[in-house]
């Protein structure tokens, strides 16, 4: 009883209905003992004639809305109780009202349904015969489990074809759901002497108040791709389809298929500039219907959901920064807000902090929200002016006056500022940079004359031909910008022809021109990038989407966090799993592709800005490409794998060659070989299967591109080998088959991926080989040999040029060179067989007295040097790295001078 009169003295709903009648005072004493949730609320469904264990299709709906409203109104009057004492918590709150929301309209259509049948026939599917039961469709709040006390329910009811009904009066399927939804409105909304269930708002449908109130998936989907606004990508976020059956819908079908059209409909893959605009303005509508309502009141009340820093603003926040990351970050696809900030901060968009903030702020606000509304049963939102009012709200949430309003001020300033900072969060300005540029050069020069030729060819081509005429008047303001751009470059031409083509590229997608016209710093990025490496400009031409990443500049100069980006990446993996457990097999190969692009990008630009030796930068390119192994990896056997197969795959992948030495350069191709070890009598074909599905991750064109072209000749027998192979067949080829050139691979092999068994087995194995004692001279021949095959399968250089790889005192030279010396003294000393790359090999070497080691600094001097020659080569996409000698006499003579003492 001191429950119930605290909340009495707060709420007047409650205590007039507790004065109304002797059975509202029995049925809340019953109803407070029962555990606060879905055993609630079934207890109250059987007391009040609701129970679904019996047929409650039969029942008149007359009955029904009594029933409903009689149900409402106990749960809401426990809600009331049991808040105020704070037995339970706001997120049981608004997930009560969503399970009593969906749990309503679930009766009523079973009731409606029924009697509409009994008349008309049921609508059926063309093909089984088998009844077909709308998709009714839960919107905002309700969507996201988060309806308050006192709140309207925003449904759209849609159903899966056209077609008849199958009874002895037949309608069409859309006049059948027509009358549907219409009586379903009416149990649930209508207000009577008992009160009303939800009320309850049709006006999100598809055209609004003008349009059917039920809608084909056919016409939603074609309506969704042809008239789709962006405000509606925003209340089709948490939008829900309701389970309107006792276990599974039988037509889930169309659930998935509602799920597929509304997911690819509200995120995007690409930055989207509209929905930002759209967002933008949503953001001052918010401000201006606020200001609008306080100007026309006196001393207009605080409103906890529209006033500034309240709900509204919470959700702005969270929802803006899910559509503009969500399309490729599938873990932030959450309906409800509370769990998408989780996600938005585990993601990195948001301070842990601040996110564990705005989530308690939003807590304390929805509580507030509830007692507000608590009082007389209304959905208000609005603030007490009355000081003895605002008192006893206080004291409901139990707080002394002074406290609660320090705590909302300092809650509602922190909504605020993050409110005011959310376009940053998204590495956005608040507002468009964007100006009315000038050009900084006069226009009778020779150098605008020049890029006005060619912005007018360029305007000629057929694909900007095809735009339309306000597309073309927005390229026409970007001349300005490019112009400015260009000329900061020392090959203003060259700069201006490479923007150009990248326009050219991106001119379909207006969404990257409006950003480049609002963040004209962008361009200038742009420019000194695409000027400065060819390979970055086809890098940006091939993958526009990476204009995102120079929206902040300081952020993509941040060292790369590896660890960050792994566990990323496995998190937006596994949330592109459904339910049932299928996995979206493309989205995944384009998050790795995603990942790869955006991480090898930030990379390249901070390389181009001088952050990396050549070692450094390969060591980051090799672990990347660990990293992204080990993920695909993971997820090809997680997709693959079979009940009965082992949880974690008995296979490992072995890096040799580049990777295998951590010596990557940017797109490198990856030398790999796959070992598995098993027993089950199965392994062969299994493991056979996860092999060629792996490849296929790794090197399949999609539409984010291709990850890595991949080599597989160093397995045992090449070409003409077995994809996959056994641990005991990889033994016994390695020692007692393989070619000498082999085992000088497995001087840059290690294990990459995989079972950690294995890969200390194949290491284990690896040692073995390279400890053994060889025949010097017997080496040294061999070695001859491979040189002079590679050296006849290259063409030789162009005349008088000298070729840093294959070339007499080149790369290849001193690579053989530590290959040598790790088979002949590998026995002698232990640490010649770490794979610690060639510039280490050779001062260990020389530190063991093996090389002179005047010489062998010499020789890892040039190895650097010849490294940094490829990479700048690489960087303007030259694969052949020809040079005149003249300029490196000192490198070549010292490579000659070791190669004869160790090689000859």
């Amino acid at each position: 009883m001191e429950k119930n009169d605290k909340a009495a003295k707060w709420s007047n709903f409650l205590a007039n209905r507790l004065a109304s009648k002797s059975t509202v005072l029995e049925h809340l004493q019953k109803d407070l003992t029962i555990d606060y949730g879905r055993s609630l609320l079934s207890f109250v469904l059987k007391e009040e004639g609701l129970d679904f264990s019996e047929d409650i299709a039969n029942l008149d709906p007359t009955i029904i809305k009594s029933a409903l409203r009689r149900v409402r109104e106990r749960i809401l009057l426990t809600t009331i109780v049991e808040d105020i004492a704070k037995e339970i918590n706001t997120s049981q709150v608004v997930q009560m009202m969503s399970l009593l929301a969906d749990t309503s309209i679930k009766i009523a259509y079973q009731t409606i349904n029924s009697k509409l049948a009994a008349t008309y026939g049921y609508p059926t599917d063309p093909e089984t015969g088998l009844e077909l039961a709308p998709i009714i469709i839960g919107m905002g709040k309700l969507g996201g489990y988060e309806l308050n006390v006192s709140s309207d329910i925003d449904l759209v009811v849609l159903y899966s074809v056209q077609g008849n009904t199958n009874g002895r009066k037949p309608i069409s399927n859309h006049e059948f759901y027509h009358k549907l939804t219409q009586r379903i409105m009416h149990i649930l909304s209508d207000r009577d002497a008992d009160g009303f269930v939800f009320r309850t708002d049709l006006r999100l449908r598809p055209d609004g108040d003008g349009s059917p109130l039920a809608w084909s998936l056919g016409a939603f989907e074609h309506y969704l791709i042809t008239q789709g606004r962006e405000w509606e990508r925003y209340a089709y976020l948490k939008a829900r389809a309701i389970n309107l059956d006792d276990s599974e819908p039988s037509n889930i079908d169309d659930y998935d298929y509602f799920e597929d059209l509304r997911t690819s409909f509200v995120y995007r893959k690409y930055f989207d500039f509209d929905t930002l605009n759209s967002l933008r303005d949503l953001r001052e509508q918010i401000k201006e219907d606020w200001d609008r309502k306080t100007e026309s009141k006196i001393n207009a009340a605080f409103n906890i959901k529209l006033g500034d820093g309240g709900i509204r603003e919470i959700e702005f926040i969270t929802q803006l920064i899910q559509l503009m990351k969500g399309g490729r970050l599938p873990s932030l696809q959450e309906r409800g807000t509370v769990n998408a900030l989780k996600a938005i901060s585990i993601a990195g968009l948001m301070d842990s902090e601040d996110a564990s903030r705005l989530i308690e702020i939003y807590y304390f606000h929805r509580r507030l929200e509830h007692m507000l509304q608590y009082r007389e049963d209304q959905q208000t939102h609005d603030l007490p002016d009355d000081q003895e009012m605002r008192r006893n709200l206080a004291e409901a949430l139990g707080y002394e006056l002074e406290k609660f309003e320090e705590l909302l001020k300092e809650n509602c300033d922190f909504v605020s500022q993050k409110f005011e900072e959310v376009f940053n969060l998204v590495g956005l300005q608040s507002d468009s940079s964007r100006n009315n540029a000038e050009l900084e050069v006069s226009n009778d020069s020779e150098e605008l004359q020049m890029l006005k030729k060619i912005w007018g060819e360029f305007k000629n081509k057929n694909k900007i031909k095809q735009l339309s005429t306000s597309n073309i008047k927005r390229l026409d303001e970007l001349f300005v910008h490019l112009t400015n751009s260009s000329l900061k470059s020392k090959d203003y031409v060259k700069t201006f022809n490479l923007l150009c083509e990248l326009i050219e590229t991106i001119a379909q997608r207006s969404t990257y021109i409006t950003l480049l016209l609002e963040y004209p710093d962008v361009i200038d990025r742009v420019a000194r990038i695409m000027s400065t490496s060819r390979l970055a400009a086809q890098v940006l031409l091939t993958h526009p989407i990476l204009l995102d990443s120079l929206l902040d500049w300081n952020a993509l100069m941040e060292p790369l966090d590896f660890d960050a980006l792994k566990e990323n990446l496995d998190r937006e993996m596994a949330a592109s799993v459904d339910a049932k457990g299928y996995a979206d097999i493309e989205r995944q190969m384009n998050l790795v592709r995603d990942a790869f692009n955006i991480a090898n990008f930030q990379l390249l630009a901070q390389d181009l800005e001088g952050a990396f030796t050549v070692e450094k930068l390969a060591d980051h390119l090799s672990l990347l490409a660990d990293i992204l192994l080990e993920t695909c990896l993971k997820w090809c056997w997680a997709n693959l794998r079979k009940e009965n197969w082992p949880e974690n795959p008995e296979f490992a992948i072995i890096g040799y060659g580049k990777l295998g030495g951590k010596e990557l350069g940017y797109f490198s191709d990856l030398d790999l070989v796959f070992i598995f070890d098993s027993e089950d009598p199965n392994a062969s074909e299994m493991y056979s299967k996860l092999g060629r599905r792996l490849i296929n991750w790794l090197t399949a064109m999609t539409s984010s591109g291709r990850l890595y072209e991949v080599d597989m000749r160093l397995r045992p027998d090449g070409d003409s080998g077995l994809l996959t192979v056994t641990m005991d067949s990889f033994r016994k080829y390695q020692l007692e088959d393989a070619w000498v050139w082999e085992h000088q691979a497995l001087s840059r092999a290690r294990f990459v991926a995989g079972s950690p068994a294995i890969g200390e087995e194949f290491e284990n194995l690896r040692l073995e080989i390279l400890r053994r004692k060889r025949d010097q001279m017997d080496t040294k021949g061999e070695i001859h040999k491979m040189k002079e095959r590679i050296s006849k399968s290259h063409p030789p250089p162009k005349s008088g040029l000298f070729n840093i790889k294959h070339g007499n005192g080149g790369m290849i030279d001193i690579e053989f060179i530590t290959q040598y010396l790790v088979l002949s003294y590998s026995h002698k000393h232990d640490i010649l067989t770490k794979n610690l790359g060639n510039i280490n090999l050779l001062q260990i070497a020389s530190d063991l007295e093996l090389i002179p080691s005047e010489l062998a600094a010499k020789c890892a001097s040039a190895y650097r040097t010849y490294r940094k020659i490829q990479h700048e080569y690489r960087l303007q996409e030259k694969s052949v790295v020809e040079v005149d000698p003249s300029t490196l006499n000192s490198e070549i003579e010292a490579v000659k001078q070791l190669t004869d003492l160790v090689l000859n």
